[in-house]
């Protein structure tokens, strides 16, 4: 598989997670585009989506906006409305890497482009292109940091994403990479979270409360981590326990900034977004590109955090 790799700085958004970029239609068109959200509800997918959106104004082109709520079955249904309503392409940012592919196959026998972004589908081949990361590297990169800290020995916990998508999976490949050389490392706690602030806060609570030493906490978002951070704050432990997380989210660069969160990893979020729209535009065009194009990750500390705020 050809693949393309763009090293590129980080750029952070904010602002609404309403629908319309382009032309201010609300209904998709033969000639539109739609992208397709896991959820609206943190930082990380508003930001990918305020990028995509923003992306499609530029180039001048009718997006609807449709957030599945991390349910499957309603993301293919609304992939599967959009395509009947008449659209010309889709960007994917799939809820289940397995289950979404019949809704992939079925949007390409309709003739539709299929750019998927951020996490990857069971079968890559069924879509034209994909646009994201390699998570595997970022999930190293965030506990390899997390190992130096604590010296090569101690207790951590992880607070992993919802199973199999395919940002835990990669993560997770990425934290056992860096911790196989360190046999003085235990693994204490490991539970998904599911993306969620308030799941991640009541379990860590629940692991500070069984009495067991934690000297680290990594986290596969900024949500859970801060979620996390709040939980051991609460119980005093600030000065004891790090807490890292994963994506670069305004309140997590502030908490590094303020020397709380001891480090976040950029994705470069809304280069993933804007590079995506780029991508499904340009091929639907009868454009050509690889098959796979990565941004790279970006380890965030306090030692760089001026260049990102």
């Amino acid at each position: 598989m050809k693949k393309a790799r763009l090293i590129l700085s980080v750029c952070l958004f904010c602002g609404s997670i309403l629908l319309i970029s382009g032309c201010q239609k609300k209904k998709a068109s033969a000639d539109g585009y739609a992208l397709f959200m896991t959820h609206m509800s943190n930082a990380f997918t508003i930001e990918l989506s305020d990028a995509v959106k923003e992306e499609a104004a530029r180039q001048n082109v009718t997006l609807t906006v449709n957030d599945a709520g991390q349910d499957v079955a309603k993301q293919i249904s609304q992939i599967e409305t959009t395509i009947n309503r008449g659209v010309k392409g889709i960007v994917i940012e799939p809820v289940s890497i397995d289950g979404i592919m019949p809704a992939v196959d079925a949007a390409k026998k309709a003739g539709v482009t299929v750019v998927i972004v951020n996490q990857q589908i069971a079968d890559p081949s069924a879509s034209d292109c994909y646009v994201g990361v390699s998570n595997e590297d970022g999930g190293e990169m965030e506990m390899s940091l997390a190992v130096k800290d604590i010296n090569g020995k101690g207790n951590i916990a992880l607070l992993l994403g919802p199973m199999g998508s395919d940002a835990q999976v990669g993560r997770s490949a990425g934290y056992k990479k860096a911790l196989a050389a360190y046999p003085d490392i235990k693994v204490v706690f490991e539970s998904s979270a599911e993306w969620d602030t308030a799941r991640a806060l009541s379990m860590v609570e629940n692991w500070l409360q069984a009495g067991k030493n934690i000297n680290a906490i990594v986290a596969q978002n900024d949500g859970m981590a801060m979620g996390a951070l709040k939980a051991v704050q609460d119980a005093g432990l600030q000065d004891k326990v790090f807490v890292y997380g994963l994506d670069a989210t305004p309140d997590a660069l502030a908490s590094v900034k303020a020397g709380e969160l001891r480090a976040t990893v950029s994705q470069s979020t809304a280069m993933q977004g804007r590079e995506a729209m780029k991508a499904c535009v340009e091929i639907s065009n009868g454009g050509k590109l690889p098959s796979e194009i990565l941004v790279d990750f970006t380890l965030i500390t306090s030692e760089n955090i001026s260049d990102y705020l």
